[in-house]
């Protein structure tokens, strides 16, 4: 379970929220590990999803903590292991070991081949516990992997805290087709700073104050510096499963972008220099230097869509995957 950054610039302004994290769920320091969760006995589907979670905190944990990526890869699939593989890096090159971690009181929405689990998360060397929410798929093989998370804040802890009466079903069957393009669509644009449809989407904190927020501050650093950068998607996608609450569904939307930077200096070339955080997410200690460079991303968002009126962005992850150069 992984960090989050934003950005480009060694010196850009970057949003604190978007540093939450745990990668592997990694990107920590070092509490004392919570009690294994109580069993909460086979589920409906076959399985105990408290005993699935209390394996997941104990392997996963230890693989963030060791920065070891092909055990990460064992527990964790999609968006999940992409934010945690970047927080492995981020850890190495500025030597820090991540910290270990654990699920406490955790709740389910439960469904055969996916569940959603909401819960309280102790960090090592964190006082408070921090609100978790993650997605975990089985594989062919049997496996239960972590394949979406986000962190959330306090006051939304109370649109997760009904899955002690929620049931988990395939995303595309709680959602419409055209209310999950419209979803897609404005948390794309409003994601870079577009202007804000209000009757498909709430505003948000840490969608239009954050991370928006954090697009217009690295635009403008990149202006200074005499280069662009222009965000376009490539490719979006529901997690399988959401959770069906008593007014509405939680679920999972992953975004893939790409960043395209170049110069605005005849003859010159765009540059990403340390300590810039992409540089760190995907492993980089030198600078890049290209006619152009191109940062692929990851961005997860926890989205609660209301039965009626706007739905709202409960929380966000964001993280270089990836950067190449041409040119």
């Amino acid at each position: 379970m992984a960090s989050r950054t934003r950005g480009g610039l060694g010196r850009m302004v970057i949003p604190a929220v978007l540093f939450l994290a745990v990668a592997g769920c990694a990107d920590r320091g070092a509490v004392p590990a919570a009690a294994r969760p109580e069993p909460a006995g086979p589920s409906a589907a076959g399985f105990d999803p408290a005993a699935v979670l209390a394996d997941f905190d104990a392997a996963d944990s230890a693989a963030s903590q060791a920065g070891d990526g092909e055990k990460l890869a064992v527990w964790e699939t999609g968006p999940a292991l992409q934010n945690s593989l970047a927080g492995v890096k981020r850890a190495r090159l500025s030597k820090r070991v991540l910290p270990g971690f654990r699920h406490q009181e955790p709740v389910f929405a439960v469904a055969g081949s996916c569940f959603v689990a909401s819960a309280k998360m102790a960090v090592d060397g964190e006082d408070r516990p921090r609100a978790d929410v993650g997605h975990f798929t089985r594989a062919g093989d049997g496996r239960w992997q972590l394949s979406h998370h986000v962190m959330i804040s306090d006051e939304r802890v109370a649109a997760t805290g009904a899955f002690r009466q929620a049931t988990a079903h395939p995303t595309d069957e709680l959602l419409d087709a055209g209310r999950r393009t419209a979803l897609t669509g404005e948390v794309f644009s409003r994601s870079i700073a577009g202007a804000a449809d209000t009757t498909v989407l709430a505003r948000s904190a840490v969608l239009d104050d954050q991370l928006a927020a954090g697009w217009s501050i690295y635009t403008q650093q990149m202006t200074a510096a005499a280069m662009t950068v222009d965000r376009r998607l490539t490719a979006s996608e529901w997690a399988p499963c959401a959770a069906r609450t008593g007014d509405g569904v939680v679920g999972f939307l992953t975004l893939n972008v790409v960043d395209t930077i170049v110069s605005t200096r005849d003859g010159a070339d765009a540059v990403l220099a340390p300590p810039a955080p992409d540089l760190l997410a995907t492993g980089r200690a030198t600078a890049v230097k290209a006619h152009t460079i191109t940062v692929s991303r990851v961005e997860t968002f926890l989205i609660k869509a209301p039965d009626s009126g706007p739905a709202t962005v409960l929380g966000l992850t964001d993280a270089a995957t990836g950067i190449a150069a041409a040119g």
